[in-house]
C-alpha cells in the first residue's frame, strides 16, 4: 500500500471508521506506520473529540440534577435542615467507630428530638446521586468537611425538615434548663407564707376580741 492509493467508493463503504481514518492520514502525507497513525489519533482525540466530551458533561442529565441540589440548598439559611435521629443514627455509629467524640451533638439533638445537618454538596455514594451534609459534632460554626451524612436524591423530601434559622441562631446547642420546677417551688413556698401570716392574723384577732370581752364585764 502506498499512500497515494485511494480506495474506491465500493471499498470505502466496506471499511470501518478507522480504516477510513487511516487512509486520510496517507492521502495527508502521513507514513504508513502504526505508531505514526496513533499519534495522529491521540492528536485527533485532544483537538476534536475532547472539547466534545466537555460541552457533553456540561449539558448532561447527571449535571442537570447536580445543579438542582444545589439550588435546593443554595438559599441564605437554606443549607441547614433537620433529619430524625433514627436516620442519624448509623452516621453517628460510624464516627463513633472511628474514635470521633459526639457525646455533646448526642445529648442536644436528643433534647430537640431531632438532628441538624448542613449540606455540603452532591455526591456519588455506594453508587447512588446523593446530597451530603456535615455533621458538625463540635459546633455548627465549626466546619466538619470529612464528617459527612448521605441520602439519596429521591428521598430528599420524605427525609428532611426545612429549619427556622441555624442551629447556633436557635440556641440548639446548650443545656437545656427546666425551669417549670423551679417556678411552681417558688409558687408552693409563697403560698405557704401567706398562708402563714393570715393565720397569725387570726390568732391576733382572737386574742383581741377576748380581751374587750374581759374589759365589758
Amino acid at each position: 500500500m502506498s499512500n497515494s492509493t485511494q480506495p474506491t467508493n465500493s471499498e470505502v463503504n466496506n471499511m470501518s471508521t478507522i480504516e477510513i481514518l487511516f487512509h486520510e492520514f496517507l492521502q495527508n502525507g502521513g507514513e504508513p506506520k502504526v505508531t505514526d497513525f496513533k499519534r495522529h489519533l491521540d492528536q485527533l482525540i485532544k483537538t476534536d473529540i475532547k472539547p466534545l466530551c466537555s460541552r457533553s458533561a456540561k449539558t448532561s442529565t447527571g449535571d442537570n440534577i447536580r445543579d438542582q441540589i444545589k439550588a435546593r440548598f443554595g438559599g441564605r439559611g437554606a443549607k441547614w435542615v433537620f433529619v430524625s435521629l433514627d436516620e442519624i443514627k448509623p452516621t453517628l455509629d460510624e464516627l463513633k467507630a472511628n474514635d470521633v467524640d459526639v457525646t455533646d451533638y448526642e445529648e442536644f439533638i436528643k433534647a430537640e428530638g431531632k438532628a441538624w445537618i448542613r449540606f455540603a454538596a452532591p455526591r456519588l455514594h455506594n453508587n447512588k446521586l446523593c446530597a451530603s451534609f456535615e455533621v458538625r459534632t463540635t459546633g455548627s460554626t465549626v466546619d466538619h468537611p470529612k464528617q459527612l451524612h448521605y441520602i439519596s436524591i429521591d428521598e430528599l423530601d420524605d427525609k428532611l425538615e426545612t429549619m427556622a434559622g441555624t442551629p447556633h441562631s436557635l440556641r440548639l446547642e446548650q443545656i437545656k434548663v427546666e425551669e417549670p420546677e423551679v417556678e411552681e417551688q417558688q409558687e408552693t413556698e409563697l403560698t405557704e407564707e401567706v398562708v402563714t401570716v393570715d393565720e397569725t392574723t387570726d390568732e391576733l384577732e382572737a386574742d383581741f376580741d377576748e380581751e374587750i370581752n374581759d374589759d365589758a364585764f
